[in-house]
């Protein structure tokens, strides 16, 4: 057992509570939060992709974490948890390497008594190929018991979905073949809820490519227990859909969201569709957006409040960007804040307050490392993101804006300055100004770029160059509409 102190650090309008020296790879598993050993501590419990190991880091509020490991011969790679059998005891779900290298299992650890961490192998199943397929678990028939979900990388069976039939025991209750070609099989995450409010809860997962199609996605309903009709078969402008998650109702008009992620490669695209239903096993994009992307192998997402208006916000991994998606209004969606990703892709979690301060926490964990953060009650949105010593004294109101920003420089003499505005991924929207500005002068931007084309909502940097001392700040803008 190790204990760590992890210091408190400020990053825009969230803090960087923790960073954990250890942590998820890619798209290997997920990271878990959960009080498994039912102490009143909270843990973070993930595996590291290829390591023999499963790790236990243990909140004690404020700052401290006690840290677990326990081997495990198998390379797991972690997917979920919960109380599958019903026996009062913590359930992990994992993937893990099996004797046939052709084949992978479905493991379930268990923990031994009611104090434990669930370290104990109870169960496994040998199904799929040797690839990374992921596994969520539901109580999809809300019979009490959580089902768990997983995708096969072999067909003729795609879809698999099991359930306990006693203490530690789990039977294989559906097998499903969602498409009938062969030439595409769900891959991702899965996405579950009553999102057409029928009494019925839905499950969403994705495929890769059908071509000029775009990429595949289905929705299955349980019509009765144990029984799974597929309703839906779509495609969506994209490719590689790794990663579909369900979101609770973030713009405020009583149906629950689901959101369909992928990729392009090489494109360097990454494809975010936001849907609603519109009616009984009906459902509409409500919101698409595109981010800046490359080539990486996809990462998970989640959704929840992160700001502590009790309004769910959803938090989109995009490689070196994790974009917090918020509502303006009835289907209307616009980029709020971001955080720092992983190229290599990260699995976010949004927490249920671990630390007991009343807000809920962002994970972010990828290429080996784990950050947390909380955002910043009364945090000011024009917080400098870059300060140096010859920094200018540069004020932004009002932020957000909806219309005119206004742009006020205060400097000890008259100089020349740049002003220039920039979207989320880097690009140039508008030179606002270029020349000699006095000590004291307010510039506004009206929100256009440079064709004269009002912006959309959205996060923007404004930054603010000095050209005869090199001095430079960048602020964080918002646009609403």
């Amino acid at each position: 057992m190790n204990i760590l102190l992890i210091a408190l650090t400020l990053f825009a309008n969230f803090n960087q509570k923790w960073v954990i020296p250890q942590g998820t790879v890619g798209n290997a598993g997920r990271i878990l939060v959960c009080d498994s050993d039912r102490d009143g501590y909270f843990e973070l419990i993930f595996t590291t992709y290829g390591e023999f190991a499963i790790y236990f880091y243990e909140l004690h509020p404020p700052t401290t974490w006690v840290v677990d490991t326990i081997p495990y011969a198998n390379a797991p790679i972690l997917w979920d948890f919960g109380d599958f059998d019903s026996d009062g005891l913590y359930d992990l779900v994992m993937q893990c390497g099996c004797v046939d290298p052709y084949w992978v299992g479905i493991t379930i650890f268990e923990s031994p008594d009611s104090f434990s961490y669930p370290t104990w192998e109870v169960w496994r199943d040998t199904v799929g190929q040797a690839v990374v397929q992921p596994i969520s678990a539901f109580d999809i028939d809300l019979d009490g018991i959580a089902e768990f979900v997983t995708n096969d990388g072999n067909p003729p069976n795609w879809l698999w979905i099991y359930k306990s039939s006693g203490n530690n025991q789990y039977d294989t209750v559906f097998t499903g073949n969602p498409d009938t070609s062969g030439l595409d099989g769900p891959v991702s995450t899965h996405a579950f809820g009553d999102f057409d409010r029928n009494e019925k809860i839905e499950l969403v997962v994705g495929g890769m490519s059908a071509g000029a199609l775009g990429a595949t996605y289905w929705i299955y309903e349980c019509s009765a227990n144990n029984a799974y009709d597929q309703i839906l078969h779509g495609y969506v402008a994209t490719k590689n859909i790794k990663d579909c998650f369900s979101v609770p109702d973030a713009d405020s008009d009583g149906k629950l969201e689901f959101v369909v992620k992928g990729f392009f490669i090489p494109g360097a695209e990454i494809n975010a569709f936001i849907f609603e239903a519109t009616g009984d096993n009906t459902y509409e994009i409500v919101k698409s957006m595109t981010f800046p992307g490359g080539d990486y192998y996809g990462g998970y997402s989640d959704a929840g409040d992160v700001d502590g208006d009790s309004i769910p916000e959803i938090v989109l991994e995009a490689r070196q960007y994790i974009y917090i998606i918020k509502a303006a209004g009835n289907d209307s969606f616009f980029v709020w804040d971001t955080l720092p990703g992983n190229v290599s892709g990260s699995t976010i979690r949004v927490t249920d307050d671990i630390d007991g301060d009343g807000l809920n926490e962002i994970v972010i964990s990828g290429n080996n490392q784990t950050r947390i953060y909380e955002y910043e009650q009364g945090a000011i949105e024009e917080t400098a993101l870059n300060k140096n010593s010859n920094a200018l004294l540069l004020g932004i109101y009002p932020n957000p804006f909806t219309q005119t920003l206004n742009i006020k420089l205060r400097s000890p003499t008259n100089g020349k300055y740049s002003i220039k505005t920039y979207d989320i991924s880097g690009k140039l929207v508008i030179n606002i100004y270029n020349g000699l500005i006095n000590k004291n002068a307010i510039i506004n931007w009206n929100g256009n770029d440079e064709k004269g084309r009002p912006v959309p909502q959205g996060v923007y940097f404004l930054k603010v160059d000095n050209l005869e001392t090199k001095a430079t700040e960048v602020f964080k803008v918002l646009r609403t509409r």
